[in-house]
């Protein structure tokens, strides 16, 4: 069956340009020129795959991305942002987006991050224990959930990708770069404050101190460690 991706993208042009070069990929695509025909898109069928402007002619792009979210957390959302700045790209990826790309933008480097983002199922293709321990939380990999005090907190799909990124790794020092290349699919140069705000929110998850982080430490100049403090070997159970 197709991936289905909505784009979402008020320039005529460019949506033209985009369904096209997706739809060769072998994708299925729905094109919304404006918020209101996303929302209706969104309420009759959710996509494998958001595509989503942030300056639209009648709502904010950040708006419908919340929207999008509280209908599905997992949903992968890549914005789209004239904004070379940090604002937008910040804003976006803290309201829950799993990617952005800044206008106007390379339709190679486009493509690659939307394969990479519907390439789901494949991070559960590993055999995973039914939890794995982290300390005050338990994470269900296939239910996408952090469970901590009895509450539960569905996570988005590179959240997860990242934690069990992490978790593989655990004890280990996971670089920058790392991260990018096999979480997010980026070539290895480019630079990105992403894997640092997506570090912040597993943080706040995970309970763990922003300050002086325990479970979650940034080490200078070297990268990322999980603190598995059970022993490597078992530190899940079934």
């Amino acid at each position: 069956m197709k991936k289905r991706i909505l784009l979402v993208e008020d320039e005529i042009q460019l949506a033209k340009g985009l369904r096209l070069n997706f739809e060769l990929e072998g994708y299925e695509v729905a094109w919304a020129a404006n918020g209101e025909a996303a929302r209706s898109a969104l309420a009759a069928d959710l996509p494998d795959l958001l595509v989503l402007d942030v300056m639209l002619p009648d709502v904010s792009g950040f708006q419908l991305l919340q929207e999008a979210k509280r209908m599905d957390a997992r949903l992968p959302v890549l914005v789209l942002t004239a904004c070379a700045g940090d604002e937008d790209r910040i804003m976006g990826l803290s309201l829950g987006a799993d990617d952005y790309l800044t206008k106007p933008f390379n339709l190679e480097e486009l493509i690659l991050r939307v394969r990479g983002m519907l390439r789901r199922g494949e991070w559960y293709q590993e055999s995973l224990p039914g939890t794995i321990d982290l300390g005050l939380c338990v994470l269900h990999p296939a239910r996408s959930e952090l469970e901590r005090s009895g509450s539960a907190t569905l996570l988005t799909e590179r959240e997860l990708a990242l934690l069990l990124h992490l978790w593989r790794k655990r004890n280990q020092v996971v670089s920058r770069k790392e991260l990018l290349v096999e979480v997010w699919g980026y070539a290895p140069e480019v630079e990105t404050r992403t894997v640092d705000i997506f570090i912040s929110r597993l943080r706040r998850l995970l309970g763990d101190d922003p300050e002086a982080p325990r479970k979650l430490q940034t080490l200078r100049g070297q990268g990322y460690l999980l603190v598995q403090e059970d022993r490597p070997d078992s530190p899940s159970r079934p």
